[in-house]
């Protein structure tokens, strides 16, 4: 007889997958082929046993598996910061797309730099990840990353799958805009050109601009919404009708900046920014932008990744998000 407790006790250890498998409807190899994420059915089984499971409170042996496997199901993500809210909605993004595909996420903020960057890296390695999506300031050299997959957002980086928006496009949509408007007299408020996709942006609207606006000042900051005393005095000069930002984040410090100086949003001065953040449709901010697709970015990164953990050896892809004109109030036609 067993004794109170133990054997007898069997429900107390939760659904097995036999279980999920009975409630499903489907047999225990579809629902191993779920659960492991191998891709061997389609996408509406995949959907209803992963509901039946999640509905019967079905737990897997994470550590069992990962002995049997050599995965832990756990992916990691590094942004630049969280302070900003662009990269939080990418993050958003890649937790949803990991959870539904049975991945946990494991995520570090960065704080930009080759060096915080590489030990972000070295960091999720000690935990045992079995792969990462990241924004990466860098370009770190193959032969100093850890032996998992990554998958690089936002920058092609030799050797690593990548998905990025189309900054160069987006540049030039800016610009096109700007001449359609009927502006002449403009200033730039650019990223360090060190980072691809500040300066594809840049080039971009170079492209589009040249021989139809007159550019009458270029200043570079750094991403962020605190402006440095060279791009405040620029803005206060009143000698252009529009500025067009690098990003969103920086068109509302151009925006504080402004309105500090007792300059009229749009009626004097136009803001044009890049990404269409959360906050860029708010009613105080009304900011003509890109938008570039936050959330697609994060959830094709994870895609690929998932791609390359079940497939090792196909071809390295890099995939290039289109962007499009979010014309708001912060804007006006001369």
């Amino acid at each position: 007889m067993a004794r109170k407790g133990t054997a007898t006790d069997e429900t107390s250890r939760g659904p097995t997958m036999r279980d999920v498998a009975r409630a499903a409807g489907v047999s225990s190899a579809t629902v191993s082929y779920v659960l492991n994420n191998l891709n061997k059915v389609t996408p509406e089984v995949d959907a209803h046993v992963r509901k039946v499971a999640r509905e019967m409170g079905y737990s897997r042996n994470s550590a069992a598996r990962a002995l049997k496997t050599g995965r832990h199901n756990v992916i990691g993500c590094i942004v630049p910061t969280l302070a900003s809210p662009v990269f939080p909605e990418i993050v958003q993004a890649v937790q949803r797309r990991a959870e539904e595909l049975g991945y946990a996420t494991f995520v570090i903020d960065s704080g930009e730099g080759p060096r915080r960057e590489a030990q972000a890296i070295q960091s999720l390695a000690k935990h045992g990840v079995d792969g990462a999506v990241a924004l990466l300031a860098s370009r770190p050299p193959l032969a100093d990353l850890p032996q998992f997959p990554i998958v690089a957002i936002d920058q092609p980086v030799p050797g690593l799958d990548s998905v990025r928006a189309d900054h160069r496009t987006g540049g030039r949509l800016m610009a096109e805009h700007v001449i359609a408007l009927g502006h002449k007299r403009v200033g730039l408020v650019s990223g360090g050109q060190d980072l691809l996709s500040s300066r594809e942006r840049h080039e971009g609207f170079m492209d589009a601009a040249r021989g139809k606006l007159d550019i009458c000042w270029d200043v570079e900051v750094s991403l962020i919404p605190t402006l440095p005393q060279t791009a405040i005095d620029a803005i206060r000069r009143r000698d252009v009708t529009m500025i067009a930002c690098v990003n969103d984040v920086v068109a509302i410090g151009v925006l504080s900046v402004l309105r500090d100086s007792g300059i009229a949003v749009p009626a004097e001065v136009s803001v044009f920014g890049f990404d269409d953040m959360v906050w860029s449709d708010w009613p105080l901010i009304d900011l003509t932008t890109i938008r570039q697709p936050l959330a697609e970015l994060g959830r094709d990164a994870v895609e690929l990744l998932v791609d390359r953990l079940n497939d090792p050896t196909r071809p390295q892809t890099d995939i290039v998000l289109p962007v499009s004109l979010t014309e708001r109030g912060s804007t006006r036609a001369l």
